[in-house]
Parts: C-alpha cells; sequence; structure tokens
C-alpha cells in the first residue's frame, strides 16, 4: 500500500514520514504513481483518481469539497493535532481581556498612566462549546486558574469539566459562563449556531472567545449586539471573510490573524506526525481515528485556511 503526498514538503517533515510509514511506501511530491492512501492540506488535490483513504493535515475539514470525493473514501481529519497551541491561544485572549492587557500597553505607549481595576478569572464560569481536544485542553489549563467549567460534549469526557452538557443545552450555559469558548467544529448542524437569540441569553458583561470558524457565529448579528453591549467583548482567532476584517474596528473586539493553532515548527512537526501516525493506522489495518462524518459535512470556499 502506497501514499502519495502531492505537494513540496519540507525535509523535516518528510523525514517524520519516512520514519513513521517507510520510505518505500511513500511517493513524494513532484513524482506520481499508483496510491491508496493520500496526504492533503488544502482543497486542491488529484481528483482524477480514487483512493480509499486520505488524510487531512488540517483540524477541520470545512475547506475540502467532500462531494468530490468518492463515498467509498474514508477521509480523516487531523483534529487534536493544534490542541495544545490553540487551548494556550484561547487562554492568553481571555487573561489578556481579564486583565486589559491591550488598553494598558496602548495607554503607556503614548505616555498614559492610568491604573484601573482588572478582573480575575478565579471563581468565574467557562462555558466550552465543543469539548474535542481543544475544548479537554482549554478545560484543563482553565482548572488551574480556579475557573468552574461547563462544557458541551457529544462524546470525549473527562475531569476537567463540572458539567456536561448536550447541544440542545446551549442555552444553559449561554445563561451561566462568564466567558463562552466556541471551540465546535463547523458542520451543517453547527453553521450560524451563535446568533441574536443565543446571544441575548448572555450575561451583561460576558466574554465570547472564537477559536474554531467564523461563521458558526451569524456575523450581522454579532456585530449589532456587540455595538448595543459594549461591556460584552468578542475575541477571536478567525473573521468573517478572512484576510478582510470588514467590521472589525470595535472597542469590544480583540482579533489574532488566525494563527491559534501555531506558525512554529514544533507545532507543524507535531501535526505532521499526528498526520502520519492516522495513515500508518489505516496501513495495518487498524481503524483510523477522526474519520469525517459526509451526512455533517460542509464546504466553504475560502482564499485562506488555518487549521
Amino acid at each position: 500500500m502506497k501514499l502519495l503526498v502531492p505537494f513540496k514538503l519540507d525535509e523535516k517533515y518528510r523525514k517524520i514520514g519516512r520514519e513513521i510509514i517507510g520510505e518505500e511506501n511513500i511517493i513524494w511530491f513532484p513524482e506520481t504513481g499508483d496510491a491508496d492512501v493520500l496526504l492533503i492540506r488544502g482543497n486542491d488535490f488529484p481528483r482524477n483518481r480514487k483512493f480509499k483513504f486520505i488524510q487531512a493535515v488540517s483540524a477541520g475539514t470545512d475547506h475540502i469539497n467532500l462531494e468530490s470525493i468518492d463515498l467509498e473514501t474514508i477521509v480523516a481529519s487531523n483534529a487534536g493535532a493544534y490542541s495544545i497551541s490553540v487551548a494556550e491561544h484561547a487562554i492568553a485572549l481571555m487573561l489578556a481581556r481579564s486583565k486589559n492587557i491591550s488598553n494598558f500597553e496602548h495607554e503607556t505607549r503614548n505616555g498614559i498612566y492610568k491604573p484601573r481595576p482588572t478582573r480575575l478569572l478565579n471563581g468565574r464560569t467557562l462555558g466550552i462549546i465543543g469539548y474535542g481536544g481543544i475544548g479537554s485542553r482549554t478545560a484543563e489549563i482553565a482548572k488551574t486558574l480556579g475557573m468552574r467549567v461547563v462544557s458541551i460534549a457529544r462524546g470525549h469526557k473527562d475531569e476537567f469539566s463540572d458539567e456536561f452538557l448536550s447541544l440542545g443545552e446551549l442555552d444553559v450555559l449561554l445563561k451561566e459562563a462568564d466567558y463562552v469558548l466556541i471551540s465546535i467544529p463547523l458542520t451543517n448542524r453547527t453553521l450560524g449556531l451563535v446568533g441574536k437569540r443565543e446571544l441575548e441569553l448572555l450575561k451583561k458583561d460576558c466574554t465570547i472567545i472564537n477559536v474554531a470558524r467564523p461563521e458558526i457565529v451569524k456575523k450581522n448579528e454579532m456585530l449589532e449586539f456587540l455595538d448595543n453591549n459594549k461591556d460584552v467583548s468578542y475575541l477571536t482567532d478567525v473573521w468573517w471573510g478572512e484576510p478582510g476584517l470588514d467590521g472589525s474596528r470595535r472597542e469590544n473586539v480583540v482579533i489574532t490573524p488566525h494563527i491559534a493553532g501555531g506558525l512554529s515548527g514544533e507545532i507543524m512537526e507535531f501535526s505532521y506526525r499526528c498526520a502520519f501516525e492516522n495513515i500508518k493506522r489505516y496501513m495495518d489495518g487498524k481503524e483510523p481515528r477522526n474519520i469525517v462524518k459526509r451526512d455533517e459535512g460542509l464546504f466553504i470556499d475560502r482564499e485562506k485556511i488555518g487549521i
């Protein structure tokens, strides 16, 4: 069984592939040949050939047109590969906002010395929408900070969340949380999950953190809500129509440029290791992890995609 890698890959990542799968079992770009397994990192991949198994490098697969892939082909995401980095980023956004770091830095840089009270995370409630690798890792860190954690989980559960709810109980989470983390995959069920009705359930000074996909939140309804509720904050690593930033210039909005998953070598090395290990599982006749459910799939044609 052969693996086809149809894109240029740095030697340090190729080395990981050789270590796990074996050089004799991999066809590297620009070479071509018969292969049953395909590694992809975007929506640009060979469609005139049939593969038995396709492994994505990314955690999300909403940028992959699944309808163009044969139904018999197994497609797997790389969910969990970026969870440490994204969880750290989510906590960093929460801490920066609660301590008013951005405003203080801007003021002192401009010669303004104006101390004001800040806010503790300790004792606050974090609501996590989507308790996969990212949600679980964020909960683990949040617990060390003394936070109470309430999570919406479909499968995975552990000791880091104080309470687990179903997606149908989203209203309960929104009413209880001081901080709401959106870390759920974008599917046809979660598209537009958070809109005006849901936002109006929040506490008057709630902070929302989005490290998933922008389309989970209804743009116009969110922006209008933020304009009318200045004490609510939206901290996000994703934005509608990115890299465009239309509507982003608001005092209660903080944006980072889709880098929560990290662009450093150490993170990408771990990501490729996870992808190659899952491919090895398939080649060894084991069930691969993170199989994409076709009936929940959603394709959004993007100019740029992160994790």
